[in-house]
This record gives structure tokens, C-alpha cells and sequence, in this order.
């Protein structure tokens, strides 16, 4: 029977692998269109207005749709595969997954991040601060095919990798961009090696590692789009491997690292800070605060002079701006014509409802941060886990500007918390509505919903758990 099952089995996998080959291959096709026409769109601008991904909805809408579909595939390959092997090593896995690397590798970047950050790159070797000067001060070979045109939004330590690729740019642009490209597939390799390594002695280690190293939103965002959160991916990472290893000083370094790369694991900081004060590991925190002072007093020195270089890394081009987000639901609930409001009275309710949606991500940072003084048994798994969740509740709550990128993020602390239901289900309904909703459909009111509806419901479910389990604490 068991032999059946296993053969039943192949055959469905080898069915999904054909199909998902096609839909890579497709998609990798319509990316090099895409880049062909975009790039001509973009030498023949001469107004520095922003440029559409696709310049026709219907292209837009049908890469959306092999994208979708790409992401059922995988999702059916996660629930019909449940191999226990551990004998594979992972220059096997490297070895069959080097088809679809190969794929993301190839494709070109549907977004234009990775222009700008070859762009920073080439002011810096020019002798400009990007930190300090905007995108705009600089003309380069790349200038026509960038979007933001202001000062940095990442990193000291992110624009080391942009001046490095900024380098080959005085061979072709391309070859700049594909060198940035290569370093992002590195690390997700070297990303999902760590996983891999974390996991020896899990069951489902075969499986987590195939799973991250193809995820279709890893492989689309990190690697084809070459989105710095693969770095982000790498800190967090590393991050819990340390914590759960009670390497305290390493973590809380990798995460003033991440916030050197984008701000994001600034949040994380001081859950990891209040940890160690419930366990009293006073030389760890004083160890960890002094070298914060000390890298951030670097940072200072090299690239970030003047306050508003620091500004600068809380990205200030988006303040005002919705897109893909709770607020961006909000703002189009109002603006619905059956409603019939008023601009000024629309304004005055989204300026009631703005600072009441940011609440809830206070609320729930402080119960979270406070959780190690109420929960008896609070483990650095415990910690782990909550610095997913407080990442997954400040994209819904505190991020008006959300971009599907983002939440790539959140599979790194699933892939090593595969326990935690909740939350393993939660980030990947999340994810992949988002990041689908986003190409497909972005910009609309369906988008919105289909973004945010399906995980606000989970969310619901885990404050009534939670609730729940502090009233159960309380009365024993």
C-alpha cells in the first residue's frame, strides 16, 4: 500500500512539476517583453512622470494570472508532499531546485527598486551622499528608468552591495543589475542553507527547505525582482538560529544590522531588549547596547552626518501615500459614490479613522513586548514567533504604503517555527494574497479586500486565543 501511495504520489508531483516549468517558462518570457518594451518607453520619456509596469492592463492583468497560478501549484505540491526523508543533503536539493533558480535569476525585474539601488550605488562612486542628495541631483546611465527620485531609503550597509554592483554598470546598465541580481540569489541560497542546517534534526526538514527555496514569492520577489528583503530574510534568519541557541549578543546585533539595511528590524530590538532584562542577562544587554552605540556612532561618521540623512531611511516619499493597505480600504469605502461625501467631509473621518487603525499596532506591540512578565513558560521560540507577529500586525496596521514584497519576510520565521500553526497559516494566507492581489490586481477594491479580509479574520482568531489564554493564566 505503501509503495501505491508513494507512486500515486510521484505521479501527481511530476504532473505539477510539468506545469509548473511551462508557467515559469511563460512568465519568464513575458518579463523579457515587458523589459524590452519598458526600457523603450523609458529612453523615449523625456517628462521624468512615472512609467506603468505595463503599459497595457491586459498584459498586467494575464502575467497576474500565470503568477496565481504558479502560486496554486505550489500550494498543492506543499499539501500532498509529507516525505520524512533525512538522509538528502542540500547540495541535492540545490541540484533539483536549480531549473526554477535559474528561472528567477533570468527574469528580468518587474519593478524598478533594483534600478535605484545600482543608481544610489553610482552616486556614491561619484563622490554624492544619496543619503543626503536625492536620486534626482544625479543623472546616470539608469536615471531614465528610475521612479523615486529621492534620497535613500536603505541602509549604509545595503549601499555597500549597491556600489558594488554600480561597478559593472560601466559595462551595460544590464550586467549592473544582474550582478545585484546574483548577490540576491546567493542569499537566498545561503538563506535557505541555514534553514536547512537549523532544521537536521526535524522531520520535516526536507520538505521546509525544498518549500522556502521555491517558494514562487520568494523566488519572485527576492530573487527576480532583487528586493533588499532577502537580506532582511538573512538577518531575521540568524537572528532566531542565535536566540534559540542563547547567542543573545549575536542577536540583538544581527538586528541593528538589519536596521542598517532597512528599518524594518528596528521593531525587533526592543522585544529581544525586554527578554533579557525578565532573564536578567545584564551582561548581554550591556554588551549589546554598546555595541549599538558604537556601530550606529560608525554609521554616523561614514554616511549618515546630518539628521536628515537619518530621516531619510524612514522613507519620507511615501508620507501621505496608501496603496494595498487597510487605509487604502478605508480611503475608497469612503470616496464610494453611493456614499455620497463630501472631499472635505472624506478627509475629516480618514483623519478619525487613521490614528485609530495605527493604535491597533500599538496595542498590540505592547501587550506583545510585555508578554515574557505574563507568560510563565516564555521561551526564546516564544520570542521568535512574536517577532513574526509583530512584523505580519505593523504591515496591517502601521503601513499605509504596503508593497507585497514586503511580507517575504514572514516565511523566514515560518520556515523555522513550522509548529506554530497560527501563525505558519496566518503568514502564508497573508502572503500570498498579498503578493498576488498586488500584480493582479492592484489598485483596485477587490485587491484591497482580497488582500486583507481572509488574514484580519485570522488575526481576529488569534486576539480571542490570546484573550482566552491571559483569563486562563489569571485564574490559575
Amino acid at each position: 500500500m505503501l509503495n501505491v501511495n508513494n507512486s500515486y504520489s510521484s505521479k501527481k508531483n511530476k504532473i505539477l512539476l510539468g506545469f509548473a516549468i511551462i508557467l515559469s517558462l511563460i512568465l519568464c518570457g513575458e518579463l523579457a517583453i515587458r523589459a524590452y518594451s519598458f526600457n523603450l518607453e523609458a529612453l523615449a520619456n523625456s517628462t521624468g512622470q512615472y512609467l506603468p509596469d505595463f503599459s497595457n492592463r491586459f498584459d498586467k492583468i494575464r502575467t497576474g494570472i500565470e503568477y496565481l497560478f504558479l502560486n496554486i501549484i505550489y500550494i498543492v505540491w506543499l499539501t500532498i508532499n509529507k516525505n520524512k526523508k533525512r538522509d538528502v543533503t542540500f547540495i541535492k536539493i540545490l541540484k533539483n531546485s536549480s531549473f526554477f533558480l535559474l528561472i528567477a535569476f533570468i527574469s528580468y525585474p518587474i519593478t524598478t527598486d533594483i534600478n535605484l539601488y545600482v543608481h544610489y550605488g553610482l552616486m556614491d562612486l561619484n563622490g554624492i551622499n544619496p543619503f543626503i542628495n536625492p536620486a534626482s541631483a544625479f543623472t546616470s546611465k539608469l536615471s531614465s528608468f528610475i521612479v523615486w527620485k529621492q534620497t535613500s531609503t536603505y541602509g549604509p550597509i545595503s549601499q555597500l552591495f549597491f556600489i558594488f554592483s554600480a561597478v559593472f554598470v560601466a559595462i551595460t546598465p544590464s550586467f549592473g543589475i544582474y550582478v545585484f541580481k546574483l548577490i540576491c540569489l546567493l542569499f537566498h541560497i545561503l538563506n535557505s542553507y541555514l534553514i536547512w542546517g537549523h532544521l537536521k534534526n526535524s522531520p520535516h526538514k526536507i520538505n521546509v527547505t525544498i518549500a522556502y527555496l521555491l517558494s514562487p514569492l520568494l523566488l519572485y520577489e527576492q530573487v527576480t525582482n532583487a528586493h533588499l528583503d532577502v537580506l532582511i530574510s538573512t538577518i531575521l534568519i540568524i537572528l532566531i538560529i542565535c536566540l534559540k541557541n542563547h547567542n543573545y549578543i549575536t542577536a540583538s546585533v544581527a538586528a541593528l544590522i538589519g536596521f542598517l539595511i532597512k528599518t524594518l528590524p528596528i521593531i525587533w530590538l526592543p522585544l529581544i531588549f525586554v527578554y533579557l532584562i525578565k532573564q536578567q542577562r545584564w551582561k548581554s544587554l550591556f554588551s549589546a547596547i554598546c555595541i549599538f552605540v558604537a556601530i550606529n556612532f560608525a554609521a554616523y561618521l561614514i554616511a549618515l552626518h546630518t539628521v536628515e540623512a537619518w530621516k531619510s531611511l524612514l522613507n519620507p516619499g511615501v508620507e501621505g501615500k496608501l496603496i494595498n493597505s487597510l487605509y487604502s480600504v478605508v480611503r475608497r469605502l469612503l470616496d464610494w459614490k453611493i456614499l455620497n461625501f463630501s472631499l472635505s467631509f472624506q478627509q475629516t473621518l480618514f483623519s478619525i479613522f487613521k490614528p485609530i487603525i495605527f493604535s491597533i499596532f500599538i496595542v498590540s506591540y505592547l501587550i506583545i513586548l510585555v508578554k515574557p512578565y505574563f507568560k510563565k513558560n516564555y521561551s526564546e521560540t516564544n520570542l521568535s514567533i512574536n517577532i513574526g507577529w509583530i512584523t505580519l500586525i505593523l504591515f496591517l496596521f502601521a503601513a499605509p504604503w504596503y508593497c507585497s514584497w514586503y511580507s517575504s519576510v514572514l516565511l523566514a520565521v515560518v520556515a523555522l517555527n513550522i509548529h506554530a500553526k497560527r501563525f505558519v497559516i496566518t503568514s502564508i494566507v497573508f502572503c500570498t494574497t498579498s503578493t498576488v492581489s498586488y500584480y493582479l490586481l492592484l489598485n483596485s477594491r477587490l485587491g484591497d479586500v482580497m488582500t486583507l479580509v481572509p488574514t484580519l479574520a485570522v488575526i481576529l482568531f488569534w486576539f480571542v486565543r490570546d484573550i482566552q489564554a491571559q483569563k486562563k493564566f489569571v485564574t490559575k
